[in-house]
């Protein structure tokens, strides 16, 4: 599953299916496409709001794939190859590196085409790269896969088994048609966020949390900044005693803007939780939500309230999160369990798809779009200073950068306080010129394409869960506060993400590993 933004409005999803005796994962064939430019009721059967289509078969089969928008629509490239079910759908073939697929929202066409590749060192092998870390930036028309797993596919047994880590960040530039991989310094990181923000002087991508070492969680005091224009990754170090998340990995992230741009906050949810306070085998889903905010590097919780039961999304293990309209963060899918452990609840008929109001920090069911502007919730304010509006008077974290370079990359370009902010930019420095959207793996169309569709894996084998929990017994938990600091130390082990068989019969939820991203098509 993966959340896209595109020069149009739509959603798009994949579908659910019943639950059958044998608890497996499959994928998804359906992609779903949710206009955002008109209102719309979460409580409401998606068949309500919801436009869904056939993927031809001859679209691969695969997670965490990369998408990135077009003027026509969005291409689909790389990507864990997920076997379907011969029986039900048929073979699909596994992504090719080599090769992108393009689909084009008015035609409803999707189209195979070749890509360049440059210093690749893995060509024409059964290993992919799959990573949920994916940003689109539109000012260059470029786009960017960090870290993921190299995986390796056998299509005799149906098995999907990671190898290690993928240390590079890949850059996708459309204009020319090609990928190149540029080998970092950093530790593999998978699951992760990776938000892109709009500067005064650079365009620049801000990592945080996931596992590295396939056990181990990173602390979210530790922030990575990579400069564009520079090609240079810096480090931020939240202070020891400052709040930070607790340590998590398969969350999403949402980007909002001051309306001045005199702050970004970054909006975490979901995904699995862990302190040095839990058992491993009981480490359980987050619910709570924090935000960073940026450029004072400060994390703060924010308390919420929800409409009704029905509209609080609880405990999910990667969900996908978009924002949407002026003050909304649109919340799809994930694994819906209390724990790594726990039982799963499934999400029936495409049905997993929420709503958080930022404005009132409530979980609603009702978006209606172009209804007030973004206002800063109160909790930053209080860090920050100046209004709901904007007008911080923080440039910079307040104890000092720990890497100089920062104070240059990181000085905001501000804009009259009248200005509307934009969904998930800067604000009015890069919005396209028709709003729209899409959930990765669906189809992109005149509004917000949301694309979770047919890339989506949800349900384990129950007996698969079982092994895998055999693999907590050993675990260590990291501390929460901000006193590990640096990459390789203080994390805990929690996934060991060896071989796990995800062929066989049919699926029962919304996927769970997907890609989260922002892609809007502005210049």
């Amino acid at each position: 599953m993966a959340l896209v933004r595109a020069p149009f409005e739509w959603i798009t999803s994949l579908p659910t299916f019943l639950r059958t005796n044998h608890l497996i994962t499959c994928l998804d064939t359906v992609l779903r496409s949710l206009n955002v430019s008109k209102s719309f009721r979460t409580s409401q059967d998606s068949v309500n709001y919801v436009r869904t289509e056939e993927v031809p078969g001859t679209i691969p089969g695969a997670s965490d794939a990369a998408f990135f928008p077009t003027e026509s629509g969005f291409d689909l490239t790389f990507g864990a190859w997920k076997p379907y079910n011969s029986t039900i759908y048929g073979e699909r073939d596994p992504p090719i590196e080599d090769k992108k697929w393009k689909y084009d929202v008015a035609a409803r066409r999707w189209t195979g085409t070749g890509i360049i590749l440059k210093n690749w060192l893995q060509l024409n092998t059964s290993t992919r790269i799959s990573s949920s870390m994916t940003v689109w930036v539109p000012s260059l028309k470029t786009g960017f896969l960090f870290g993921g797993t190299l995986v390796s596919v056998n299509r005799a047994s149906s098995e999907v088994t990671e190898l290690e880590e993928h240390t590079g960040l890949i850059t996708y530039d459309q204009a020319t048609n090609t990928w190149t991989n540029e080998t970092t310094q950093l530790v593999g990181i998978s699951e992760g966020g990776l938000v892109h923000i709009r500067t005064a002087t650079d365009e620049v991508l801000i990592q945080f949390g996931g596992r590295y070492r396939g056990t181990r969680l990173r602390n979210f005091s530790l922030i990575k900044v990579y400069s564009i224009s520079g090609s240079k990754w810096f480090t931020q170090f939240i202070p020891p005693g400052d709040p930070v998340p607790p340590p998590r990995f398969a969350f999403c992230t949402a980007l909002k803007s001051a309306s001045d741009g005199s702050s970004h906050q970054i909006y975490i949810m979901g995904g699995l939780e862990a302190s040095t306070l839990i058992n491993a085998k009981e480490g359980p889903t987050a619910r709570t939500i924090w935000v960073l905010t940026i450029p004072s590097f400060e994390w703060t919780q924010l308390p919420y309230t929800s409409k009704a039961p029905a509209t609080d999304p609880s405990g999910r293990i990667s969900p996908k999160c978009q924002a949407i309209g002026e003050h909304y963060i649109f919340y799809y899918g994930g694994r819906n369990t209390s724990s790594y452990s726990g039982a799963i609840t499934c999400d029936k008929k495409a049905n997993a798809a929420f709503l958080f109001d930022i404005n009132t920090l409530t979980w609603t069911d009702e978006f209606t779009p172009n209804k007030g502007r973004y206002e800063i919730p109160s909790k930053v304010i209080e860090l920050i200073g100046g209004d709901k509006n904007g007008g911080s008077t923080k440039t910079g974290p307040s104890q000092g950068w720990t890497d100089q370079g920062l104070e240059t990359i990181l000085t905001l370009k501000t804009t009259t306080r009248t200005g509307n902010s934009s969904a998930g930019s800067s604000p009015n420095l890069h919005s396209p010129k028709v709003n729209v959207g899409a959930i990765a793996g669906g189809a992109v169309g005149g509004v917000l394409a949301v694309a979770l569709g047919f890339l989506g894996a949800g349900l384990l084998r129950r007996r698969g869960q079982r092994r895998i929990l055999r693999l907590f017994s050993h675990l260590k938990f990291p501390s929460t506060s901000a006193s590990t600091l640096e990459e390789g130390r203080g994390p805990a082990e929690l996934m060991e993400h060896n071989k796990v068989n995800r062929g066989g019969v049919c699926a029962v939820e919304l996927p769970s590993g997907e890609v989260a991203k922002e892609m809007d098509t502005g210049p």
